[in-house]
């Protein structure tokens, strides 16, 4: 039988990602699209550009579930550490993730929007701990001494 990565219910890192995150996110942002374009006269320079936008939008959601299916594949055969390609789809799933979720942020006053459609800031922990430990909480990257 086939391992299965399941989605995790508080998304807190880029890493958690999972292609079942972005379903829902293409789905709403296919129907606000939808009603962007739908609310410009025909034949406009304005339709056009929001059918365009539509366009770019349901490629972006494409673009992070293929990034994401190949993740998949990647974390199952315990491949997440090694570099090359394998950190740039861990940073192009975070990156087009933003991407898409402030995009969602223009229509976060509607009912179906999702708390969860937030950027993330870090990869997962150890990239978390890694810019904790170059950037001081309490007075940044020199502590509370001046710029040298």
């Amino acid at each position: 039988m086939a391992r299965v990565r399941k989605q995790v219910e508080l998304l807190e890192f880029a890493d958690d990602l999972h292609t079942d995150d972005v379903t829902p996110l293409r789905a709403f942002l296919a129907a606000r699209m939808s009603e962007l374009v739908e609310a410009q006269p025909e034949g406009t320079s304005a339709r056009l550009a929001a059918a365009r936008l539509a366009e770019v939008t349901a490629s972006d959601c494409i673009f992070l579930s293929d990034v994401l299916v190949a993740w998949e594949e990647v974390v199952l055969e315990g491949r997440k550490d090694e570099p090359g390609w394998t950190q740039r789809m861990r940073q192009d799933a975070m990156l087009w993730w933003r991407r898409l979720c402030v995009t969602a942020e223009m229509f976060g006053d509607h009912p179906d929007h999702r708390s969860r459609w937030r950027p993330l800031r870090y990869m997962n922990l150890a990239h978390a701990e890694l810019i904790a430990e170059l950037t001081d909480e309490a007075g940044g990257v020199y502590g509370d001494g001046a710029h040298p």
